[in-house]
């Protein structure tokens, strides 16, 4: 009798314990399933960063070797830079969302072929800009109560890059 008393109390502290581990269960998982949200979101956008970083690097390599292209305003602009840039976009980043590529010895026109402030030598700066609101899928502002407010960056920031032209 005595041996199944011992028995039945230990059957009940067992199912104790699998109650207590679900409970416990049930308050850890929604926050680390956030925490397991919020490093897939960041790690979306630094790959998208790593890729803007890449690309304006590519684009002044190859405005470095090719000075006498035109900068162009869109992806649609023949024979230009900001075509290049499209063109050459990764997969990785929407180049309809490139916002801005600026040069910095511009070259709007060519005179006789060439772009006259793109000499051999001359430093050239190159900076591109994206707007990464389309890859993000976490809310950007959220508060946990009275004390923390918290606020995703909803785009990256642009990246600069500085070469000199090549002897042509």
């Amino acid at each position: 009798m005595a041996f199944r008393v011992r028995r039945l109390l230990r059957l009940d502290a067992a199912r104790k314990s699998t109650a207590q581990a679900l409970v416990e269960l049930a308050i850890i998982l929604p926050i680390f399933l956030g925490i397991v949200a919020v490093l897939f979101q960041f790690g979306i956008l630094f790959v998208a960063f790593l890729t803007i970083v890449h690309q304006t690097r590519d684009i002044g390599r190859y405005v470095a070797v090719h000075p006498d292209m035109i900068d162009g305003t869109n992806c649609l602009t023949a024979n230009s830079l900001w075509k290049q840039v499209c063109d050459d976009a990764p997969i990785v980043i929407d180049k309809n969302l490139i916002t801005s590529v600026t040069f910095v010895q511009p070259c709007a026109t060519l005179t006789a072929q060439k772009c006259p402030l793109r000499l051999a030598g001359a430093p050239v700066h190159v900076n591109l800009q994206y707007n990464a609101a389309s890859i993000i899928f976490l809310p950007t502002k959220f508060r946990l109560g009275p004390w923390l407010n918290v606020a995703m960056p909803t785009g990256l920031p642009s990246y600069d890059y500085y070469v000199m032209v090549e002897p042509h």
